[in-house]
């Protein structure tokens, strides 16, 4: 049997205790975050603000999940550590000075916590999203404890995508797609035409259509066969 996210939350709270963090959440994130929000364009799936929503995440403790929540509603849009954060080629340390991030650096210091660091971690086994985890604390990271927090935050990652992999996945958790569209998906990929779709729906053929036409769109794809391709590295079915 899979562990809880209660289980893994408990673990991974111990596992980067003794390194000075008191806290995390950890969220999936779409690869192309970092240049959909420094270019936006009506044509991205993500905008801006899309991507302060509190979406395919999971925070170590409720008063976590408070504080990032209002991190991302009150705080992320003026802070000039949110772009860079996104940027997944390197760990990032937000900068809490009271002159340049005066919002974020209250917020978080009336949260207890004095250090914030971003760290990424692209996988092999994700094609178009990556996970990252932010990282609550105090004081910095020595070299010798990068190491050791990276190989923690490895092991942690695959625990949390073994188990609970749709729930971390950016695409599917983002509310991007009408649910039935995904169900016409679903149904167009195991070969079904529309017509037989739409009796299993219990919608009309043009309806089948529609969303499929919509999905298209959406995904920038040439035809049916594309759409099917690129929904399948997006990992929505």
């Amino acid at each position: 049997m899979p562990p809880s996210l209660e289980q893994l939350r408990q673990h991974l709270r111990e596992m980067i205790l003794p390194l000075g963090f008191s806290g995390f959440w950890y969220q999936g994130i779409p690869h192309h975050a970092h240049q959909s929000y420094v270019t936006p364009c009506r044509s991205q799936l993500f905008t801006p603000a899309a991507l302060r929503r509190p979406v395919a995440t999971l925070a170590s403790s409720s008063q976590v999940q408070s504080l990032q929540h209002l991190y991302l509603a009150r705080a992320a849009r003026h802070d000039p550590n949110f772009e860079p954060s996104l940027d997944l080629s390197a760990p990032y340390r937000y900068c809490l000075d009271p002159t340049v991030a005066p919002q974020t650096a209250r917020l978080f210091r009336n949260h207890g916590v004095s250090s914030v660091l971003s760290w990424p971690l692209p996988s092999f086994g994700l094609s178009t999203w990556s996970g990252r985890f932010i990282l609550l604390g105090a004081g910095t990271v020595g070299p010798a404890a990068s190491d050791e927090l990276e190989q923690i935050l490895r092991q942690g990652q695959a625990l949390l995508l073994d188990s609970h992999r749709a729930r971390f996945n950016p695409y599917r958790q983002s509310r991007l797609f009408n649910p039935t569209a995904i169900e016409v998906l679903k149904m167009a990929a195991q070969g079904l035409s529309n017509h037989e779709i739409a009796e299993r729906l219990h919608i009309t053929a043009r309806g089948v259509e529609y969303h499929m036409e919509s999905l298209r769109n959406k995904l920038g794809a040439a035809n049916r066969a594309n759409l099917i391709h690129i929904a399948h590295q997006f990992e929505l079915f």
